[in-house]
């Protein structure tokens, strides 16, 4: 790949290796493709800017190495057969997600600071859908206070949490670091502490070493009888079925 790094026009890029070339791939335009390509890390600026930008991730690599933030991170993102390593969050969104049949793993997690990490998270925002995928927060404790957060984090700190759709996942354990495997949104001391339209269905959660996904249990912060809100045939990976 020879560039540019920054897309301000509707593009395909189409098997190329954009890694050692860009630092990122910086979205400001609407439609823009990436299909069977590696990449670094990928930015969708639609919140910032103009809210028609908007980027699609196809049957890909996001590699975003040793980077706080997110490995794809904005809105208006979809995320298909794709695998995101490095970053802080494999991803960060914003509103108006998609990410589906891929594996999130392997965030970066730097000795001597305290990041902490998610396979996916969203600090406030509406209609996503997170369908079929590996999700895995694979970083490991420090200690300065480093680690996961969780495999999926919902958090109500910009804007309201809303209609979010978590569909068929595998959430990995990790009973070392991540406090839960998911955080369901509603969150009483957060500026906006109320999640609602928030459906978990046909997940399944790993029980790992200490046979409950995270060190303190598999989900954490879910109002089931919030508007909207579903809990429904969500399992452990023995087929058992798992109350929030």
């Amino acid at each position: 790949y020879a560039g540019p790094c920054t897309l301000v026009e509707t593009v395909v890029l189409s098997a190329v290796d954009a890694t050692g070339v860009c630092p990122a791939i910086v979205v400001q335009a609407p439609g823009v493709r990436i299909e069977s390509s590696r990449v670094p890390r990928v930015e969708s600026t639609a919140t910032q800017v103009d809210p028609s930008y908007s980027v699609e991730v196809v049957d890909s690599e996001v590699v975003a190495g040793k980077w706080i933030g997110g490995a794809v991170w904005g809105s208006n993102v979809t995320v298909r057969r794709t695998e995101v390593t490095g970053g802080q969050h494999s991803v960060h969104c914003g509103s108006r997600c998609l990410v589906e049949d891929s594996w999130l793993h392997d965030q970066f997690n730097p000795d001597g600071e305290a990041a902490h990490n998610n396979a996916f998270i969203s600090n406030g925002g509406s209609d996503m859908v997170v369908r079929h995928n590996t999700l895995h927060c694979t970083a490991e404790l420090n200690a300065t206070g480093g680690g996961c957060t969780a495999d999926l984090s919902l958090f109500g700190d910009f804007e309201p949490i809303s209609d979010v759709r978590i569909e068929d996942n595998l959430l990995k354990a990790n009973d070392s670091s991540a406090s839960y495997c998911a955080y369901g949104g509603d969150s009483p001391g957060k500026p906006f502490p109320d999640a609602t339209g928030v459906v978990f269905t046909g997940n399944v959660f790993e029980r790992g070493a200490n046979g409950t996904c995270g060190v303190y249990g598999p989900v954490t912060s879910y109002k089931a009888d919030a508007e909207g809100n579903v809990w429904r045939d969500n399992t452990w990976d023995d087929g058992t079925d798992l109350v929030p």
